[in-house]
C-alpha cells in the first residue's frame, strides 16, 4: 500500500497521478524508506531507513526515482526469449529465429507509439502500470518462479531491463473511501499488486549481509504501508527545459574549458580544465558531469527550472555538491582584482561541500539575453553563475592549482561582487545512456575496490567470487558495446571501440581497481599470499585464473586504440611481465598493447623485457613467445632499430644459443641402384654409393638433430613432435626476417653466415616441405639477402640529364644499354641471384601451367611471398625494359578473365623459354611473375584447363572463400598494381629520353657536346624546326611497332584498360585505390609527359657535370652509412653491456669523466654560437670531442660532415651582401634525392645525451634541409610531406628542438599557399615547446613566418596563434607590465651584451611583441582585441618613451602599437582623443634628431637606430594621419606646433646621404602624406619648407633621381649573361622553346585524351564480353556504383587528390558541350573506336545508353535537362538520373556533411550543382530524402553556412589592405595591372615564350626587374604629384 503525496488537498486534475509522472516509493509500518537500488551493477531492490525520510531525503536520490508507465505488451517478445535461450537455440530454425526477432523488435515499437498516446493519462484504481527505474532505465520486476534472497517464502524482486509480464502491477485503494474506477488522487494510500503474483510488494525485515542497514524488497502476502511521493510532473519533463535531474557539463564560453571536479592532493578541488585537444568541447570528461537539483519547498520535488528558481549542482562522479568559500589565496590575478570590487573585499573560489543541506550550495542562474523571470531555463543556454550566499558571481581566474605540474591544467574559479557579462557558462546537456554509463562504471569501481580489498586479507567468499566474476563478464561487454546473453566474453572482439567507454574505465578507477584484482592474491600482506602464481593451474583455483584471465582481456580491450589508456596500462608493465606464462592472457594484451605502437615499444621495451621473453621461450618451448619477440621488431609493418638491436644481442648471443634451432647443410652417402642396359644379357642393377647434400636442423644444443625433410614428412604423417619442431622452426624463420627488416644489419651479418643464400633457395624449392615454411624462407630471402647493399632501388623517372649522355637516336634496346640499368654491381651480384631467379621462373610457371587457384590456403602465403620477391628484384632493376614491357602484356593476358580473345600466351613456347633461359633466365622469370599474379588476381585464364595442384597437406572438402573474401589475394593484386606503377614509372621516363633525344638530333650539337660545349662554333644561326619536333613528339603516342610496345598489351591499351575497370569493382579498398590511379594514368599519358619534361634538369657546363658526379657519389656513401647505422653508431656501456665490453670497472668510470669533460665544453661551445653553424675549428668531430670512439667510426662521422658540408655549401652562395640560393643546385639535389637520404639520417636512434658528435651531425643535416629549402618553393612543398619527422615529442634536449624549430620555419618562409595549411596540430606542438623546452626566440621567429608571408598575412593562422598563445597564458607570455618586473626591463636594455644574446629574455620579449603585432596586422578585429588586454596603450608609452629604451625595443611596441590600436577595423577612440600618440610623436623628434646628427662614420652608425626612425616611425605617423578615424578629430590642429615639427624632422631625414632606396621611400611617403593633412586642414607651413617640399616632388626632379640610382647601381653590377657559353643559352632556350611549344600543340590532345574517361564511364559494359559477368554487372549500374561509394572512402584513405579528380570525372559525365578542337576530336574518335570498335559509332545512332532506362518518368521537352549530351547520346536529364540512382547525390550530401577540406568541398558543390542543373525535380527530392533526419540537415546547412561565413571573411580581408600599403602602392600596382593586362591581351604568345627566355638566368631577371621597379616607382609619383595637382 502507498500514499501519494503532494502539496495540494483538493482533487483538482493538477493532484491526480498521470501517466508519465515521476514519483518515489516509501515504505511506512515496520520497516520506513524509500525503495532504492543497490547501483547499476547490482539489480536488487532494497530499503534502507538510515539513508533519509520524507523531510530529509536520501542523498542518491537519484536510485529513488520511477516513471509512471502504462502496461506493454510482451508475447512476441516472450517467445523470442524463449527461443532464443542457449539450449534452445541449437534446435531452432534460424529462419523462426530471425522472424520472432522482427516480431519482437516491432512489438517494441507498438510499446514505444502507444506509450506515447497514453502521456498524461489520469490513473485510475485497478488500473495496471508499470514502474520504470529512471536511472538504470530497468522495470521493477516480481518473479514469482523464484523466491526472494533472504525471506524464502517470499517472491523475488528486482529490475529488468525489458520487462516483461511481472512488471504489471494493479493500484489498489488502501482506504474504503475509494472504489475501483476512481482516480488516484495525490494524497491516497494504495497498494500495488503484481498481476501474475497476486502478493502485494513488500519491505522485509531482512537486512542484506553483504549491505548492512539495507532491508530486502520482496512479494508476499503482507499488510505493508507505502507512500508515492511526486517528483515531477509530466507536464514538466519536456525534452529542451532545464529540469532537476539532468546530468550537464558547465561550459566556460570565454575560456573554452568545462567546469571540473576531481582529486588533487588528496583533497576535492573545482576548477576549469585545459585541454590539449584541437577542439576544446571535445574534451569531455566523466568528472565534469554535474547533477541539476531545482530548489523546492518540499525537498521531495524537482522539476523544471525557471529563471527565478534556485539551483544546487551536485557532482555525479563522487555526489558533492557544488559551493563557494573565502579564499586566503594571496596569488595575482588581474580578472580577480578587477572584479573584486573594493581592495579590503573578500574574494571567493569554487569548492566542492559534501550535504546539499549547505546553504553555501545554491546558486541562482542570470540569463545572457533579456527573458522574463518565470520563464523555463532552455537546456542548450548560456547562463551566468551568480552564488546566493556570498552574493558574488562565478568568473574564470588564471590562477592554476596544480602549480608544482610541469604543465598545469586546473585553474581555479573564483566568485566576486562584480559581474562581468562574459563570465558565462554554455550548459551542455549529457545524453542519458552517457549517464547511465557513468553510474555503471561508478558502481563497479567501488564493488571492485571492495572485492579487492577483502581479497588482500585473503577473507573472499565464494558468492564474492561469483559477483566479481559476473561483474567483469559484464564490463567486457560494457566496452564492446554488446549485452551480455551468457555468451563466452572470451569470443568478443571490438570492431569500432567507445572511447568514451573507455576513458570512463580509466577515469572511475576501474583499471587501477582491475591492477589491484591481479596483485591481491599473490601479495603479502603480513598473512602470507592468498596462493603464488604457479598455483593457478590448479584446478582448485581454476576460478581465480578465470578472474585473471577476464581482469587481462578487460585491459586489452580498454586500450585499444586509445592513446590514454595505452599509456596508463604501460606503467605497470614490470608487474604485468611478471605475470607471463601462467595462462592468464597477461602475454596476449602486452601484444596488444604493443602492437603498432612505436611509442610504447621504444619507451618501454628494455633489455630486461627482451631478457624475460628469451627466458620464457626456454623455459616453455612455445611458439607464441617468439611471435611476441617477432612482433616487437615492428610496428606498423616498419622496423624499429632499438628494440631490433635489443633482440638481436639477447637471441643471437652464444648463451641463449639453446632456445634456437641450428641449421646445417650436411653431406651423407646414399645407396643408388644404377641398372646397366646390354643388348643380349640382364644384368642385376649397380648399387652405387653417391654423396649429396641435405639440410638438418640441430636443436638441444645439438644433441638432437633431423633433416628438414624428415621432419616434413613426420609433420605430414601428423608426428606431434616433428610438428612441434618444425612449427617452432617457422617461427623462428619468421622471427630471423622480422629482426632483418628495413637492412638491420646487426641481425644480416650474424644469421647469414649459417643461413646463405643456396641454404635458404634449397629450402625454397624443395617441395617435399610445407608451404608455410616454404613461405618463410622466401621472405627470409627477400629481407636478409636481397634487401641490402648493395642492392638500392631503381628510381624510374630521371629528371637531372647530362646533356653528353643523350643519344641522337633512340630504341628501346638503346635505352636499356643507356640508362644505367644494369650497373657494374648489379652485374657483380646478378651471378648470385641468377639461381633464385630461375626458381622464381619454375615456380610460377608451374602454377601457370596448372592453373592454381586460391583454393590452397597454404600455397597462398607461399605464393604471395615469391610474388613479393619478384616485385623487389623488379624494384632493386634486375630487370630491363625490354623484360618489363613483356611481363605487362603476359600480366595483363592472364589478370583479362574476360577477354573474348586472348592474347597469344601460346606464343611464348618452349622455344621461346629455352632461349629466354639460355640468355640469363630474365624474362622467363618476370613471365612467370605476371602469370601467377594475374593468375591469382582474377582466378585463372579461361584458356587453361584447372589441373589440381600438387598439395601435401591438401584437405578434400576445404571451402573456398570467394574473391571478395579473400585477403590474401588482394593484397597479392596490390602488388601487381605497385609492379604497373613501376611500369608506367619507366615508360614515363623513356618517353622523356625519346623527346631529349629528339632535341638534341635536331639541335645539331652531336660533336659540340662531346667537346663540352666547343665556343668556336657559332650557334647562333641554328634554328630549330619547331614544327617537325612538334611532329616527332606527337609520333611518340602513335602506332608505330615501337609504340605499339609503350601501349602495354599490343592493344593500345584496350586489355590494361578493361583489367583496371574489373579490378576496380574488386570489395578490397586500397585495392580499388590502387586500380583507379592506373585508370587516371592511363587517360593522361601526354599530361604526364609534359608535365616530366617541364621538370627535366639538363645538365650542359663542366660543373653542372662534376657537382652531378660528386653529388651522386656522395648520397651513395651517405646512403650506406645511414643503412649501417646500427655498426657504427655510438652505444654506451649501459646499454651495451651485454656484449663483452671487456672493461673493467675503472675504465668505465675514466672514460665517464671523459665523456662529462667533453659534453661540459661542448656545452659551453654550443652556448657561445647555438644559432650560427660551428666552423671546422668549433665542431666536435674535428675537435675530437665526446666518447671514445674506434677509428672506423670516428671515420664514419667525419665522412658524413663532409657530405652534408658540401651539399649544404651547394645550395647557396653566400657574399658579403648576404645569402643568395642558387636554385639550379637546389633543383639537382631535388632530382637526385639528397632530401631523403637526409631525412633518412634524422631518423638513426642515438644518444642524444652522450653522443655529442651525432648531435653535431643532426644539426648539420637540419642545416642542409634549410639550406635546401632556402628561397625554393618546390623544396619548400617537398619537405612539407615529411613535416611529422620535425614534430616530434619528447626530445631530452632543447638542441633537437631548436633545430627542427628552425628547419620548419625555413620549409614555411615565405611560402602563404604552406602557411595556409598550416594546422592547429602545428602551432600546438611549438608553443608547447616554449613550455616544456623554455623560452627560446626560435620558436616565436617560427609562428611569426607563419602568419605573414609573400607580403599577405594569414587571417587563418593570425587566429589559431592568438588563440594558443592566450590559451597557454604566463608560461609563453612574457610582459613587463607591474613595476617590478618594468624595471628589470630597464636593467636589461642597459646590458647591451643582451641585445645579441639570443637566450636573453629581452631578446624573446622583442620578439614575442614583433610576433603579435604580426597576428593583428591586416585589420584582424579578433586578434586586435586580444591583444588589447596583453599591451595596454599606457605600457606602451612607458617603455618607449623612457631614456634607457633600445631602439629594437622602440621598433616592436611602436609596430605593434601601429596594427594593433592605429591601423584598425574598429576605431580605437582613445588613440585619437588622449594624449599617447602626441607624447610619442614628440619622442620620435628626438630620434630624428639623433638620427641626423650621427656621425658620418659609416662603421660606427646605429643602424638599427637609423632603421627605426625611417621605417618604423615614418610608418605609424603615415597609418595615423591617413587613417579614416583621424580625419574626425580636431586634434591636429591643436597640435599644429608639433606636426609642424615632424614635417621638418622628417624633411631632414630624408636629406641624409645615408638612406636606402626602400627607407627614403618611407620618408618621402611619409613627407608627403603630412604635406597634404597640412594642406587639407590648412595648417600653415613655414614658406622655404613647403618650398622645399613641392621641389622635392616635382616631375623632372623624380625622374632624375630614379634613373641616376638605378645607373649607379648598374656600375656596380656584372653582365648576367656575359659568363654563360652561348651554347649554353641556344640549348637552354631551345629546351623553354620545345616545352611552351608542346603545351600549344599537346593542349587539345591532353584534353580529348582526358574527356576518352568520361566517355568509357558512360559505356563500361562494352569493354567487355557479351554475357560475361562483369559485363552485366556494368550494365546494372554497378561500376559507377562502385566507384561513387568508393570515393567517400577515398577521403579517409587520405587520398584527396584521387577524390577530386573521381568528383571532377563524374560531374564531366554531365557536360553538354565539349569542343577539342579538330586533332583534339580526331584523337578522340581513334581511341573511342580503339577501345569501343565500331559499336560507338552505332550507339550515337541508336541512342539506347543505360542512362536512357533508369527511371519512367516524363523526360523535359525543353531546357537544360533536355539538352542532349554528344558523346552518350543521351539527354542531361538522364544522365543526372542515373548518377542520383548509382549514389551521387547521397555521396556530395555524405561529402559536405562529413566537413572535408575545402577542394573537396567545392569539387563536392559542383557535382551538386550539375547533377541539379535544369530544375531536375528527382534529383530534388532525392537531395531531400538524403537529409533524414533533422539533426542530419542541420549539419548539412551548418556546413554552407560555416563556408560562406569563411569566404566572406577572406573576401574582406582580400579586399582590406593596410593604410601604409594602400597609400605606398596602390598606384603602382594599378600600372603594373594595366600593363599586365595589355600585354595578356594583345599577344599571350609572345607573352609566354618572352617569360621562358626571361628565365634562363636569374641575375639578368633581377637587373630587368630592379630597372622596372624604379621605372614605376617614378611615373607613379609623377601620377600622383599630376593628381594633386589637378585637385588644386
Amino acid at each position: 500500500m502507498a500514499e501519494l503525496v503532494s502539496s495540494n488537498t483538493a482533487p483538482t486534475n493538477s493532484s491526480f497521478l498521470h501517466i508519465g509522472d515521476t514519483v518515489s516509493l516509501f515504505a511506512e509500518g515496520n520497516v520506513n524508506g524509500f525503495i532504492s537500488t543497490l547501483g547499476l551493477v547490482d539489480d536488487r531492490c532494497v530499503v534502507n531507513p538510515d539513508a533519509g525520510d520524507l523531510q530529509n531525503p536520501p542523498r542518491k536520490f537519484r536510485d529513488c526515482l520511477f516513471k509512471i508507465c502504462p502496461m506493454n505488451r510482451y508475447s512476441a517478445q516472450k517467445q523470442f526469449w524463449k527461443a532464443a535461450k542457449p539450449l534452445m537455440s541449437t534446435v531452432t530454425d534460424t529462419v523462426l529465429l530471425k522472424k520472432l526477432h522482427h516480431a519482437a523488435e516491432l512489438e517494441k515499437k507498438q510499446n514505444d507509439t502507444e506509450n506515447k498516446k497514453l502521456l498524461g493519462t489520469v490513473i485510475q484504481y485497478g488500473g495496471v502500470v508499470q514502474l520504470l527505474h529512471v536511472k538504470s532505465n530497468k522495470f521493477l520486476t516480481v518473479n514469482k518462479r523464484l523466491p526472494a534472497h533472504l525471506e524464502k517464502n517470499a517472491m523475488r524482486v528486482n529490475l529488468d531491463p525489458n520487462g516483461n509480464e511481472g512488471s504489471w502491477f494493479y493500484i489498489q485503494p488502501f482506504y474504503k473511501l475509494r472504489a475501483a474506477g476512481d482516480n488516484v488522487v495525490v494524497g491516497d494510500k494504495v497498494v500495488l499488486n503484481p498481476v501474475n503474483a497476486g502478493q502485494p510488494l513488500h519491505a522485509s525485515n531482512y537486512e542484506l549481509v553483504d549491505n548492512p542497514g539495507s532491508r530486502e524488497v520482496n512479494s508476499v502476502n503482507c499488510n505493508t504501508s507505502w507512500k508515492i511521493c511526486i517528483f515531477m510532473d509530466h507536464k514538466e519533463n519536456l525534452d529542451d527545459v532545464l529540469k532537476g535531474g539532468d546530468v550537464v557539463r558547465l561550459f566556460h564560453a570565454e575560456q573554452e574549458k568545462f567546469l571540473t571536479m576531481d582529486d588533487y592532493k588528496k583533497k576535492q578541488c573545482v576548477f576549469l580544465r585545459t585541454t590539449g585537444r584541437t577542439s576544446a568541447t571535445a574534451a569531455t570528461s566523466s568528472k565534469a558531469m554535474w547533477e541539476v537539483e531545482v530548489v523546492h519547498h518540499c525537498p521531495l520535488r524537482g522539476g523544471a527550472g525557471h529563471w527565478n528558481s534556485l539551483f544546487r549542482f551536485k557532482h555525479l562522479a563522487t555526489g558533492y555538491y557544488l559551493a563557494a568559500e573565502v579564499d586566503l589565496d594571496q596569488t595575482y590575478d588581474a580578472q580577480r582584482e578587477k572584479l573584486r570590487g573594493p581592495s579590503t573585499a573578500p574574494v571567493y573560489t569554487l569548492s566542492p561541500v559534501p550535504h546539499g543541506h549547505d546553504i553555501a550550495s545554491i546558486f541562482e542562474m542570470d540569463a545572457t539575453t533579456l527573458l522574463r523571470a518565470d520563464s523555463m531555463v532552455p537546456r542548450s543556454s548560456f547562463v551566468r553563475l551568480h552564488h546566493l550566499c556570498t552574493n558574488s558571481w562565478v568568473h574564470s581566474t588564471q590562477i592554476p592549482i596544480d602549480r608544482e605540474e610541469e604543465k598545469p591544467i586546473m585553474q581555479k574559479v573564483g566568485t566576486a561582487a562584480i559581474k562581468e557579462d562574459k563570465e558565462a557558462f554554455a550548459i551542455v546537456p549529457v545524453p542519458p545512456e552517457e549517464v547511465r554509463d557513468l553510474d555503471f562504471a561508478n558502481d563497479a569501481s567501488k564493488v571492485l575496490a571492495i572485492i579487492a580489498g577483502k581479497l588482500e586479507k585473503g577473507m573472499i567468499t565464494q558468492n564474492e567470487r561469483r559477483l566479481v566474476t559476473q561483474l567483469l563478464s559484464d564490463l567486457v561487454y560494457f566496452i564492446a558495446e554488446e549485452p551480455n546473453n551468457g555468451g563466452d566474453p572470451f569470443l568478443v572482439m571490438i570492431k569500432n571501440p567507445n572511447r568514451e567507454r573507455q576513458k570512463l574505465m580509466r577515469e572511475q578507477n576501474i583499471l587501477k581497481q582491475i591492477f589491484k584484482l591481479l596483485q591481491a592474491p599473490f601479495s603479502d600482506h603480513g598473512d602470507g599470499q592468498l596462493l603464488r602464481m604457479e598455483e593457478l593451474n590448479d584446478q582448485r583455483h581454476a576460478a581465480f585464473r578465470h578472474i585473471c584471465r577476464l581482469c587481462y582481456r578487460i585491459l586489452r580491450h580498454s586500450q585499444q586504440d586509445y592513446r590514454k589508456n595505452q599509456e596508463y596500462i604501460a606503467k605497470q608493465f614490470g608487474f604485468m611481465q611478471k605475470q607471463i606464462g601462467y595462462d592468464v592472457l597477461a602475454e596476449d594484451t602486452i601484444t596488444a598493447l604493443l602492437h603498432n605502437n612505436r611509442k610504447l615499444l621504444e619507451k618501454h621495451i628494455t633489455k630486461a623485457e627482451i631478457e624475460t621473453f628469451v627466458s620464457l621461450v626456454r623455459k616453455n618451448r612455445e611458439c607464441r613467445f617468439l611471435e611476441y619477440l617477432s612482433d616487437l621488431c615492428v610496428s606498423n609493418h616498419q622496423a624499429i632499430p632499438v628494440t631490433q638491436e635489443l633482440i638481436c644481442k639477447a637471441v643471437l648471443c652464444p648463451d641463449n644459443a639453446d632456445i634456437l634451432i641450428e641449421t646445417k647443410m650436411v653431406k651423407t652417402q646414399v645407396e643408388v641402384e644404377v641398372e646397366i642396359d646390354t643388348d643380349d644379357v640382364i644384368c642385376e642393377p649397380v648399387i652405387q654409393i653417391e654423396e649429396e647434400e641435405d639440410v638438418v636442423l640441430f636443436w638441444d644444443n645439438e644433441r638432437m638433430s633431423k633433416s628438414i625433410r624428415e621432419l616434413a614428412i613426420g609433420a605430414a604423417e601428423k608426428i606431434a613432435d616433428d610438428l612441434s619442431i618444425l612449427k617452432y622452426y617457422r617461427y623462428q624463420l619468421d622471427m630471423f626476417s622480422q629482426m632483418c627488416l628495413d637492412r638491420q644489419y646487426l641481425a644480416i651479418n650474424a644469421i647469414s653466415q649459417q643461413l646463405d643464400v643456396d641454404l635458404i633457395l634449397r629450402c625454397m624449392s624443395d617441395e617435399m616441405l610445407p608451404f608455410d615454411l616454404r613461405a618463410s624462407f622466401c621472405r627470409l630471402m627477400l629481407h636478409m639477402h636481397v634487401d641490402r647493399d648493395p642492392q638500392e632501388s631503381v628510381t624510374p623517372v630521371r629528371y637531372a640529364r647530362l646533356w653528353s649522355e643523350i643519344p641522337t637516336e633512340i630504341t628501346i634496346i638503346d635505352y636499356d644499354a643507356n640508362e644505367g640499368f644494369h650497373h657494374k654491381a648489379k652485374e657483380e651480384v646478378r651471378p648470385r641471384f641468377a639461381e633464385t631467379i630461375r626458381f622464381v621462373e619454375d615456380y610460377l610457371c608451374n602454377v601457370v601451367g596448372h592453373m592454381w587457384s586460391f583454393a590452397n590456403k597454404e600455397q597462398n602465403k607461399l605464393t604471395f611471398e615469391v610474388v613479393n620477391l619478384a616485385r623487389n628484384l623488379i624494384y632493386f632493376g634486375f630487370y630491363s625494359f625490354c623484360d618489363l614491357l613483356r611481363l605487362t602484356k603476359t600480366l595483363l593476358s592472364i589478370l583479362d578473365t574476360t577477354q573474348a580473345a586472348s592474347l597469344p600466351i601460346t606464343t611464348l613456347d618452349s622455344k621461346v623459354l629455352e632461349q629466354v633461359s639460355k640468355g640469363g633466365g630474365v624474362f622467363r622469370s618476370m613471365h612467370g611473375v605476371a602469370t601467377l599474379m594475374t593468375n591469382m588476381a582474377l582466378g585463372g585464364n579461361p584458356g587453361f584447363s584447372p589441373v589440381a595442384a600438387p598439395n601435401n597437406n591438401n584437405t578434400p572438402g576445404g571451402t573456398q572463400k570467394s574473391e571478395q573474401e579473400d585477403v590474401l589475394a588482394m593484397q597479392t593484386k596490390l602488388k601487381i598494381i605497385d609492379i604497373l606503377q613501376f611500369i608506367l614509372n619507366v615508360r614515363l621516363d623513356y618517353r622523356i629520353s625519346c623527346l631529349l633525344t629528339i632535341f638534341k638530333r635536331d639541335f645539331g650539337e652531336t660533336k659540340e657536346a662531346a667537346n663540352h660545349l666547343d665556343l668556336s662554333h657559332n650557334t647562333d644561326s641554328q634554328v630549330l624546326d619547331l614544327e617537325r619536333i612538334s611532329a616527332q613528339a606527337e609520333g611518340i603516342f602513335g602506332s608505330s611497332v615501337e609504340c605499339a610496345d609503350l601501349d602495354l598489351d599490343g592493344q593500345g591499351g584496350r586489355t590494361f584498360l578493361r583489367v583496371l575497370l574489373h579490378l576496380t569493382m574488386h570489395d578490397y579498398p586500397p585495392l580499388v585505390s590502387g586500380s583507379l590511379q592506373l585508370l587516371f594514368r592511363h587517360f593522361s599519358q601526354r599530361q604526364e609527359v609534359l608535365q616530366a619534361f617541364k621538370q627535366v634538369q639538363l645538365l650542359i657546363s663542366n660543373n653542372d657535370v662534376d657537382n652531378y658526379k660528386q653529388i651522386k657519389t656522395d648520397l651513395d656513401e651517405l646512403r650506406l652509412l645511414v643503412e649501417k647505422s646500427e655498426l657504427w653508431v655510438y652505444k654506451s656501456k649501459t646499454s651495451d653491456e651485454d656484449g663483452g665490453g671487456g672493461k673493467s670497472k675503472k675504465d668505465k668510470k675514466t672514460d665517464k669523466s671523459a665523456n662529462d669533460d667533453n659534453k661540459k665544453k661542448y656545452a659551453k661551445l654550443n652556448k657561445m654560437n647555438m644559432a650560427n653553424a660551428l666552423g671546422a675549428e668549433g665542431s666536435p668531430i674535428d675537435l675530437d670531442i665526446g666518447p671514445v670512439l674506434d677509428p672506423s667510426s670516428a671515420k664514419n662521422y667525419r665522412t658524413i660532415q663532409q657530405v652534408l658540408t658540401r651539399l649544404s655549401k651547394l645550395c647557396v652562395h653566400e657574399s658579403p651582401t648576404g645569402r643568395k640560393n642558387r636554385k639550379h643546385e637546389q633543383r639537382l639535389l631535388r632530382n637526385m634525392g639528397a632530401h631523403s637520404v637526409v631525412l633518412e639520417l634524422l631518423q638513426i636512434p642515438y644518444e642524444q645525451q652522450n653522443d655529442i658528435r651525432m648531435n653535431e651531425l643532426m644539426r648539420l643535416a637540419h642545416e642542409f634541409l634549410q639550406m635546401f629549402c632556402w628561397g625554393n618553393t618546390a623544396n619548400q612543398v617537398l619537405l612539407y610531406k615529411s613535416i611529422d619527422m620535425f614534430l616530434t615529442t619528447g626530445n631530452e634536449h632543447t638542441f633537437i628542438s631548436l633545430l627542427e624549430a628552425q628547419t620548419i620555419r625555413q620549409i614555411f618562409y615565405e611560402n602563404a599557399a604552406l602557411c595556409n595549411e598550416v594546422n592547429e596540430k602545428v602551432v600546438q606542438h611549438f608553443v608547447h615547446c616554449i613550455e616544456s623546452h623554455g623560452r627560446h626566440v626560435q620558436y616565436l621567429k617560427f609562428l611569426q613566418t607563419i602568419v605573414k608571408a609573400e607580403g599577405q598575412f594569414i587571417r587563418k593562422t593570425q587566429d589559431m596563434v592568438m588563440a594558443e598563445l592566450v590559451n597557454v597564458g604566463e608560461d609563453v607570455l612574457l610582459f613587463y607590465n607591474d613595476k617590478n618586473s618594468f624595471q628589470a626591463l630597464l636593467d636589461m636594455m642597459k646590458c647591451e651584451r643582451e641585445r645579441i644574446d639570443e637566450s636573453s629574455p629581452l631578446l624573446y620579449h622583442i620578439n614575442l611583441v614583433q610576433l603579435l603585432a604580426c597576428c593583428t596586422e591586416g585589420k584582424n578585429v579578433y586578434t586586435e582585441i586580444k591583444c588589447h588586454s596583453l599591451l595596454p596603450l599606457d605600457d606602451i608609452v612607458k617603455v618607449v618613451t623612457h631614456a634607457d629604451c633600445l631602439p629594437e625595443v622602440k621598433m616592436a611596441y611602436i609596430n605593434f602599437l601601429n596594427h594593433c590600436y592605429v591601423d584598425t577595423e574598429v576605431e580605437m577612440k582613445e588613440i585619437y582623443t588622449s594624449n599617447h600618440m602626441w607624447m610619442l610623436f614628440e619622442n620620435f623628434l628626438i630620434d630624428m634628431a639623433q638620427v641626423c646628427n650621427a656621425t658620418h662614420d659609416r662603421r660606427h652608425a646605429d643602424v638599427m637606430s637609423e632603421k627605426y626612425v625611417t621605417e618604423t616611425v615614418m610608418s605609424i605617423v603615415v597609418s595615423f594621419f591617413s587613417s579614416p578615424f583621424s580625419d574626425q578629430t580636431t586634434t591636429v590642429q591643436t597640435r599644429q606646433p608639433v606636426f609642424v615639427k615632424l614635417l621638418q624632422g622628417a624633411f631632414r631625414v630624408s636629406n641624409c646621404h645615408w638612406l636606402s632606396s626602400q627607407q627614403r621611400y618611407y620618408v618621402e611617403t611619409c613627407i608627403k602624406t603630412l604635406s597634404d593633412i597640412a594642406r587639407s586642414r590648412g595648417i600653415a607651413i613655414p614658406v622655404d619648407l613647403d618650398s622645399q617640399i613641392n621641389t622635392m616632388f616635382s616631375k623632372s626632379h623624380l625622374l632624375m633621381k630614379h634613373s641616376r640610382h638605378w645607373l649607379l647601381q648598374g656600375k656596380h653590377r656584372k653582365d648576367s649573361m656575359s659568363s654563360t657559353s652561348k651554347d649554353y643559352r641556344n640549348i637552354i632556350e631551345g629546351l623553354q622553346d620545345i616545352v611552351v611549344l608542346l603545351e600549344e600543340q599537346l593542349k587539345p590532345l591532353v584534353l580529348a585524351e582526358l574527356s576518352v574517361l568520361v566517355d568509357v564511364l558512360h559505356r563500361p559494359e562494352l569493354l567487355f564480353p557479351a554475357h560475361s559477368e562483369a559485363r552485366l554487372k556494368c550494365e546494372s549500374g554497378g561500376f559507377l556504383s562502385k566507384l561513387i561509394i568508393h570515393t567517400e572512402r577515398l577521403l579517409e584513405e587520405k587520398e584527396e587528390a584521387l577524390c577530386i579528380k573521381v568528383l571532377q570525372t563524374l560531374k564531366e559525365m554531365m557536360t553538354v558541350h565539349t569542343d577539342f578542337a579538330e586533332k583534339g576530336e580526331f584523337l578522340r574518335q581513334q581511341l573511342l573506336t580503339l577501345y569501343f570498335g565500331k559499336v560507338h559509332v552505332r550507339l550515337k545512332q541508336e541512342g539506347n545508353g543505360p542512362a536512357c532506362t533508369t527511371a519512367k518518368v516524363v523526360v523535359p521537352a525543353i531546357g537544360p535537362g533536355a539538352q542532349i549530351i554528344s558523346r552518350a547520346n543521351v539527354t542531361l536529364f538522364d544522365v543526372q538520373c542515373h548518377l542520383d540512382k548509382e549514389g551521387a547525390s547521397e555521396l556530395v550530401t555524405n561529402l559536405i556533411v562529413h566537413g572535408a577540406s575545402h577542394r573537396v568541398f567545392v569539387e563536392s558543390i559542383e557535382l551538386g550543382i550539375s547533377l541539379l542543373e535544369g530544375g531536375n525535380t528527382l534529383i530534388q527530392k532525392s537531395f531531400l530524402s538524403h537529409f533524414g533526419t533533422a539533426s542530419r540537415a542541420e549539419k548539412f546547412f551548418k556546413v554552407l553556412f560555416d563556408q560562406m561565413k569563411e569566404a566572406q571573411i577572406e573576401i574582406k580581408s582580400t579586399m582590406t589592405v593596410n593604410t601604409t600599403d594602400t597609400l605606398a602602392g596602390s598606384n603602382l600596382q594599378t600600372t603594373e595591372q594595366k600593363d599586365a593586362a595589355k600585354e595578356t591581351n594583345v599577344a599571350p604568345k609572345t607573352r609566354k615564350l618572352h617569360n621562358s627566355i626571361v628565365d634562363v638566368n636569374e641575375e639578368a631577371k633581377e637587373q630587368l626587374m630592379d630597372g622596372a621597379v624604379h621605372a614605376s616607382k617614378a611615373f607613379a609619383s609623377m601620377r600622383r604629384n599630376r593628381d594633386v595637382a589637378n585637385e588644386f
